[in-house]
């Protein structure tokens, strides 16, 4: 991500939701909440062996 309150590289987070434009609405697990935007930020899912 290219924004000064990104969140760092190989944290995780959980998806709330996905707005009207394609970003991904998104809880990080350092208590920050910045959108991930469709087309411009690279994330990938990852599945807790629990679930």
């Amino acid at each position: 991500m290219d924004d000064a309150q990104a969140p760092p590289i190989g944290i995780r987070g959980i998806v709330t939701g996905v707005d009207d434009t394609g970003s991904l609405l998104v809880n990080w697990d350092n208590g920050s909440s910045l959108n991930v935007i469709y087309g411009i930020d690279i994330v990938r899912k990852v599945v807790d062996s629990d679930d």
